[in-house]
């Protein structure tokens, strides 16, 4: 438990705000300070969930923020790829306004905690966002809207950006490993308030005449589910999840796909959910099973 504790509060020190020396864009000497800096952070990110000691994968995941943290205080860091960080996802919003770093670290029990960052894409000084595990404690998650401090944890593979009366949406894919027998996936959505802070959940998503703030969906471990923005039919493409048996219904481990696809379509600001996005789906559905 100490080491947890210890974790998190070297976690709220995330949220961070400093002053940048203004350089040239291609200036190298930063670049290779930033280089080094991954090459910590890719063998730390490595022991995070291989370590088979628990103190070793949550020291790692301590120094592993520590790190980050100077890396993204270089100059031009924005810009840096991290190509060599096979464990951590890094996505840059298609505004170029920002990206969000999130990983996982594997606990004992065989669940994942989930750690984040948002780093703002500022030339003259770092703003960057910790985002904080709250699943196990938030109330209400299907219709509630959090902060930063209160994210439901996932690691996010995918982000689509729009505009919608002027405010700027984001909504975000996430995987979320939570247990032995069960698999989440979480589409949610990110904005900024008026003082630049980021919070997830708006209830936008219009799920069979309910509105919420985000939908999750609970699956057997063992199957895999596409859940993705699909650019050419500017939807949100999920796989149909059924129980195994009909007598199941409820009982998410035995939940799978059953082979169709439904998606969800912008309308007045509002995502809708449609049925059999593809009536044939052996012609359509071959490009499908990215996420």
């Amino acid at each position: 438990m100490r080491a947890f504790v210890f974790i998190a509060v070297s976690f709220l020190c995330l949220f961070t705000f400093g002053q940048r020396a203004k350089v040239k864009a291609d200036d190298s000497t930063y670049i290779d300070s930033i280089r080094n800096y991954e090459y910590q952070l890719e063998g730390l990110s490595y022991n995070i969930l291989n370590a088979k000691d628990k103190v070793e994968r949550i020291t790692s995941c301590y120094y592993y923020i520590q790190t980050l943290k100077k890396a993204l205080s270089i100059p031009n860091s924005f810009d840096y790829d991290f190509n060599t960080i096979q464990t951590v996802s890094a996505i840059r919003s298609e505004d170029e306004k920002f990206r969000i770093f999130t990983w996982n670290l594997l606990l004992d029990s065989g669940k994942y905690m989930y750690f984040g960052a948002i780093q703002m894409n500022n030339s003259d000084s770092l703003e960057l966002y910790g985002l904080y595990d709250s699943s196990e404690y938030n109330r209400d998650i299907i219709y509630g809207q959090f902060d930063n401090r209160h994210w439901m944890g996932a690691l996010i593979y995918q982000m689509h950006h729009y505009v919608h009366k002027r405010k700027d949406y984001y909504i975000t894919f996430g995987w979320d490993g939570q247990d032995a027998k069960t698999t989440r996936k979480i589409i949610d959505v990110l904005w900024f308030d008026e003082e630049g802070k980021p919070n997830f959940g708006e209830e936008i998503f219009d799920f069979d005449g309910n509105l919420q703030s985000r939908i999750i969906f609970d699956f057997n471990d063992r199957a895999a589910m596409t859940m993705r923005y699909d650019k050419n039919e500017q939807a949100i493409l999920f796989a149909n999840l059924v129980p195994i048996n009909p007598m199941m219904v409820g009982i998410y481990e035995n939940y799978v796909p059953d082979g169709t696809y439904d998606f969800l379509k912008l309308e007045k600001g509002i995502w809708r959910r449609y049925k059999m996005a593809f009536d044939d789906r052996r012609k359509n559905s071959n490009d499908l099973r990215k996420y």
